[in-house]
């Protein structure tokens, strides 16, 4: 037997509605499908070429480290010095 793809457009606000009708178990097994592809995403985002700074390399700022889930975050919190 042949798999066939088909792609649908559906609007998000019809998305969200029909999520909002599933069952517990249905909602929790949604939110383990895409946790996983949240998860798979941004581990092929941080498998990617580091950003090229160009001749001057990068600017001074605050240190920050990129926590998957959550994104860029200044080591040492928002007071940590320059």
């Amino acid at each position: 037997m042949t798999q066939e793809t088909v792609k649908l457009q559906i609007p998000f606000e019809s998305l969200i509605n029909a999520i909002a009708n599933l069952p517990l178990k249905e909602k929790q097994l949604l939110w383990q499908k895409l946790d996983e592809e949240i998860n798979k995403t941004e581990a092929n985002l941080v498998e990617q070429d580091p950003y090229n700074w160009g001749s001057q390399g990068q600017p001074e700022g605050k240190p920050v480290k990129y926590i998957p889930g959550v994104g860029l975050t200044v080591v040492g919190g928002k007071d940590a010095p320059i």
